[in-house]
């Protein structure tokens, strides 16, 4: 008599040895596939705990492909314990690649049309996890009526599905477009957010159906969702860390991004609602910092007028006081990446970057001096090239190399005059210990 998934994770846990684990997990092999052999009514029962114990025997690394068929016949089971098993194993054990999987399909089919909305649901997410290209073909027109139905459980799961359809068969996409955009009215948050998520897949990767989003009404319909998401008070069901649905807001506004660049007029009308993120966010938290920094990225990318842009940037400037390593080392990057739409409004926060270059944390002074080496020009060639030789000092030896020649390509371009230009190349020199290249 085989034992039951607990005692068998007692009895691996208790294995001294790797040879003692080996001899309890081939021991219970056997015993499970002699269960399988037999089919009888017994072995029928418990079929759904030895395939519980088959799973656990896979995620340890043993063989575990005879179980496949089993996994067949418990998706086919109408108990919903069996059922929910084996749609487990299912996504466990088998791959989109494997014929066995063509013949789930019909039964796939049934649980598609159950009146059960957690069959369904079970249904759905195999889809859209592991379904094949000729499976997402047969069961797409399934999927299309799902994205109608009344339950928003079943509709979050449909777009999901609906974002695998676009991924292995392509040329169904335009059969899910106006699908995707009415998910934009939905009232459930998370039918919205998949509805977002499969908008930004077809702008991403598909990009000659950019024009079918990049229109004035669904624009109006982002904005006026942000709006209410900003705007709205405490919200328990959406709350995190006193940010109402940063998940949604940040599908949003990353949206937003790749609707309004490259066009003046549907950029015009986002920038209302991006002010308000960017000044009614809450900045002591994390959550609030993820939603600033896509509200700076999405601010720098579309065209956004000149005094927007400088709040995003004193936006990432602020990043630079925090005291979480994370949020200066994200706020520099990001400064890095856009410093070339507005290099005047990153230069007023020159003091505190070059406090960045004395931080503890070694990436963070890496990307600080990547930073001084973009804003260097002939105003403050004396103040910044003070502080890289001061940085220079403190580097270490096998960086000195490539520090020097930077150095050294800033100084020869942006020298006030020939006296300064010696003496600072001398001054390098002696702090690398190496002679410029010639």
């Amino acid at each position: 008599m085989s034992m039951k998934l607990r005692e068998l994770i007692r009895a691996v846990r208790a294995a001294k040895t790797a040879a003692e684990e080996r001899a309890v997990i081939t021991k219970e092999a056997a015993l499970i596939r002699s269960a399988f052999k037999s089919d009888t009514s017994s072995t029928s029962m418990l079929r759904h705990r030895n395939v519980a114990k088959l799973l656990f025997i896979h995620m340890l690394g043993y063989p575990s492909h005879f179980g496949q068929m089993e996994t067949l016949k418990l998706i086919s089971s109408p108990v919903f314990a069996e059922k929910r098993m084996g749609y487990l194993a299912l996504g466990i054990l088998l791959d989109e690649n494997q014929e066995i999987l063509m013949l789930v399909t019909n039964c796939m089919k049934n649980d598609l049309s159950h009146t059960n909305q957690y069959v369904v649901g079970l249904a759905l997410t195999a889809l859209g996890n592991i379904s094949s290209t000729e499976m997402t073909r047969d069961l797409a027109s399934e999927i299309d009526k799902h994205l109608q139905n009344t339950n928003p459980y079943i509709r979050k799961k449909a777009a999901l599905c609906a974002h695998r359809i676009m991924v292995k068969v392509p040329e169904l996409i335009e059969d899910f477009i106006d699908r995707a955009t009415a998910l934009l009215s939905d009232r459930n948050h998370g039918v919205l957010y998949t509805g977002v998520q499969l908008i930004i897949y077809i702008m991403t990767e598909m990009p000659d159906y950019r024009s079918h989003f990049q229109r004035t009404s669904i624009v109006k319909k982002l904005v006026k969702r942000l709006n209410s998401l900003v705007r709205s008070g405490f919200q328990p069901d959406y709350d995190v860390n006193g940010c109402t649905d940063p998940f949604l807001q940040v599908s949003f506004i990353r949206l937003m991004r790749l609707i309004g660049h490259g066009n003046e007029q549907l950029s015009e009308m986002m920038t209302d609602v991006l002010a308000q993120v960017a000044t009614n966010t809450e900045t002591s938290k994390s959550v609030g910092h993820a939603i600033l920094y896509e509200c700076v990225l999405t601010i720098m990318h579309i065209e956004a007028e000149p005094g927007l842009r400088v709040l995003a940037i004193n936006l990432l400037g602020g990043f630079l006081s925090n005291p979480d390593n994370n949020t200066r080392f994200v706020g520099l990057k990001t400064l890095s990446m856009v410093i070339h739409r507005d290099k005047s409004a990153v230069g007023r926060h020159k003091n505190t970057i070059i406090e960045c270059l004395k931080d503890p944390d070694v990436s963070i002074r890496k990307r600080a001096m990547e930073l001084i080496f973009e804003l260097v020009d002939a105003e403050n060639i004396r103040t910044l090239a003070r502080e890289m030789l001061n940085y220079l000092v403190t580097s270490k030896d096998e960086k000195r190399a490539e520090l020097c020649e930077r150095i050294t390509v800033v100084i020869d371009r942006f020298a006030p005059d020939a006296q300064w230009h010696l003496e600072t190349l001398i001054t390098m020199m002696s702090i690398g210990g190496i002679a410029r290249r010639a």
